[in-house]
């Protein structure tokens, strides 16, 4: 049990370590290094699109390894059953990166909900009689703060001597967002070819955006109990089984190879009934404008 302990002791160490650095160590580029793979580019590109950007992608995958070891360590302290730590490892895994999918779509569905007002201020500033660029310039002053970034760049191209198309595909790449593309592609037209509709067309997408948005939600709210259901079902059994494992008959039993291969079976149910629930429950993507 000394050693088991000493192991223990180890993998906290490594947790802790790894939390450390997630939260305070300077953050790196992987993108642009030839050298990071595939894993992390996706990783970095999903934490920024959650609001996590000024963490560590690298060091945050290592803490959250080093917590599912920690976790298999517990359970398998506390419940002396050969798959089940492994299980437990791999389960806190897959709880990680549903933790970043939840932030993700919660992030997205916050920006959404922002897209009318931006586009009224927009609006706004056009019947004003000020050009597009005037008007992007007054909009990024009203902005909410997750917005404020992107626009203030734009602002800064524009002071360093950008023309306005070169600043607006800025804007564009650094929004990353189908409504925004729809915008700022309004915007560059009207600049280019003159628009006296503009108002008029900003209207008409303030509109749209706000019944999109609330198609969006009831299909949510509406499927929001059938998630819940579907979650306590897959995770229902296993919390059973932890329940009865504190029986000496429940630890040899599951113990056994055919205890084993029941447990591993049941695991790979368990997560091909999540994978159909989600793949089932997922809203299509709007479509980006011109993406590069």
């Amino acid at each position: 049990m000394g050693g088991l302990g000493t192991w223990i002791v180890a993998v906290v160490a490594l947790f802790l370590a790894g939390t450390w650095l997630a939260l305070w160590s300077p953050r790196q580029s992987v993108v642009s290094s030839q050298s990071s793979g595939k894993t992390l580019s996706n990783l970095e590109a999903q934490m920024e699109r959650a609001g996590w950007a000024t963490l560590s992608p690298k060091a945050t995958l290592g803490a959250w390894l080093g917590l599912s070891v920690l976790v298999g360590a517990v359970v398998w302290v506390v419940w002396p059953i050969a798959v089940l730590a492994p299980l437990a490892s791999v389960a806190t895994l897959f709880m990680g990166r549903a933790i970043l999918h939840s932030a993700l779509s919660a992030r997205e569905r916050r920006l959404r909900s922002m897209w009318p007002g931006v586009v009224d201020h927009i609006r706004q500033a056009v019947r004003s009689g000020a050009g597009v660029a005037e008007s992007l310039r007054l909009t990024a002053e009203r902005v909410p703060e997750e917005l404020q970034a992107p626009f203030g760049t734009f602002t800064a191209d524009l002071e360093r001597g950008f023309l306005l198309d070169q600043a607006l595909t800025n804007l564009k790449a650094n929004l990353a967002n189908p409504i925004a593309d729809r915008i700022i592609e309004a915007l560059r037209m009207a600049h280019e070819v003159g628009g006296r509709e503009l108002p008029t067309v900003l209207e008409s997408l303030q509109s749209s955006v706000r019944a999109d948005i609330s198609v969006r939600e009831e299909a949510l709210a509406k499927q929001s109990w059938i998630r819940a259901a579907s979650k306590l079902g897959v995770s229902a059994p296993w919390l059973v089984l932890l329940v009865i494992s504190g029986r000496p008959e429940t630890l040899t039993a599951y113990s056994s190879a055919a205890g084993s291969a029941l447990l591993l079976a049941g695991a790979a149910a368990s997560v091909l009934a999540y994978r159909m629930m989600a793949r089932l429950g997922r809203l299509p993507e709007d479509e980006r404008w011109f993406a590069r």
